[in-house]
């Protein structure tokens, strides 16, 4: 049995480095960019208008009127003070006009302008290369692509860019008493809650699962539907099957398919029965424990740090925050604890409180929460106002969960 810490490195350790494709610029947010972005052109490209309103040239009482300059024509220059030309947004600025005035400062009568407010000189007006510069680097490798970016690399000329892939992942739950959700439970069954819980939550952490899998507890079954989701996926992850039991046939199963085990168990609570894997051609398996706040928890501390990082992505270590708890914990020493809480900030900073929880098969005790605090190995608990690390959970803290 391994601490946390020493699963979290050999996971890291283990962990293929990211393969890069090419992908068409409207399909590429979300994901981690391969390459510098370099602008072919300064922005603005021209000295343009900032608004609708008149280019001017000179402080004059009145201004004789000249043709309009809509966006996308080329205006000819303002040569002599007291003239002004109707300029729309966006368009460029005429050459010899030294600042623009907003419509609404403006009044217009038998072909003269007269402002009644000046503007300072250069109002108004975007000048040339005053975003960027010709030939500047505007978007570094390892940088999280947003839309923003995305019309960042669209102004810079661009219609690819290279990228790093995405992991496909795939999902397989196990045992036989496990039955579809639609199904009433006879004795000893119960329904399938882990195939969905981990499916929605990949969905929901950018990593949708290409499919989700069942086997019964039979050894053979079990290595054709492993076989078949290795198949068409990087990452495999498990339900179930993977502790000491008798009819436990995962890691055994795994192991016929070419897989080495990094670890078995890990020493924490819930989620001691947590397997982690790879096989010679690349691809990782997790073997995550039956019960769903086992897998929550493993999802959470562990599958998903592995797929940031195989996606390229270079802050994949969960960001460690502290809370005060609003009532006491207790523990068992031996293992490190997570616990599922509820965190709030207020004036006072975080306050941490955790449900009431009849054990790592509660699902209902997670419902409302959105963090997981912890205690060490060696605790035997906290008191009310004591202060804990935790980390946000994933769909609750976004980017701000990593560093």
């Amino acid at each position: 049995m391994i601490s946390v810490e020493e699963a979290r490195e050999k996971i890291f350790e283990k962990t293929p480095d990211p393969a890069v494709e090419m992908l068409a610029l409207e399909k590429t947010a979300g994901r981690i960019l391969a390459e510098e972005v370099v602008s072919d052109i300064a922005m603005p490209p021209f000295n343009r208008s900032a608004m609708d309103g008149f280019a001017i040239r000179g402080i004059a009482d009145e201004y004789r009127l000249m043709d309009e300059i809509p966006a996308g024509v080329q205006p000819k220059p303002i040569t002599e003070h007291g003239y002004a030309a109707p300029i729309m947004t966006g368009a460029p600025v005429p050459e010899g006009a030294d600042r623009v005035v907003m419509v609404e400062a403006t009044g217009v009568a038998d072909g003269m302008l007269t402002i009644r407010k000046m503007p300072v000189e250069g109002a108004n007006i975007c000048w040339e290369a005053e975003d960027i510069t010709k030939g500047q680097t505007v978007l570094k490798k390892g940088t999280l692509i947003t839309p923003a970016e995305v019309g960042i690399a669209a102004m810079s000329g661009r219609e690819v860019l290279s990228v790093f892939r995405k992991p496909v992942v795939s999902v397989l739950t196990t045992g036989s008493e496990v039955i579809p959700p639609v199904h009433i439970p006879k004795p000893g069954q119960v329904r399938n809650a882990n195939g969905v819980l981990i499916s929605s939550f990949l969905t929901q952490a950018g990593y949708p699962s290409v499919k989700v899998f069942h086997s019964a507890d039979d050894p053979k079954s079990l290595k054709n539907a492993a076989a078949q989701a290795l198949s068409m996926s990087d990452i495999l992850v498990t339900a179930g099957g993977v502790s000491m039991g008798t009819h436990d046939y995962v890691p055994s199963v795994l192991e016929d398919l070419g897989f080495k085990f990094h670890f078995r168990t890990v020493a924490q609570k819930p989620g001691k029965p947590f397997s982690f894997a790879t096989d010679s051609r690349g691809k990782i398996m997790f073997g995550l424990p039956g019960n769903p706040v086992s897998v929550l928890v493993g999802l959470e501390m562990y599958v998903l740090a592995c797929l940031r990082l195989f996606s390229g992505h270079d802050r994949f270590h969960r960001e460690e925050l502290t809370g005060k708890l609003s009532g006491s914990i207790r523990k068992k020493v031996g293992r490190l604890n997570f616990f599922r809480t509820k965190a709030e900030l207020t004036g006072d900073g975080w306050v941490l409180s955790t449900p009431v929880t009849s054990g790592s098969g509660d699902l209902m005790s997670a419902k409302g929460t959105n963090s997981i605090a912890w205690l060490p190995a060696d605790s035997t608990g906290a008191e009310a106002g004591s202060s804990v690390p935790f980390a946000l959970m994933s769909w609750s803290g976004g980017e701000s969960c990593w560093q």
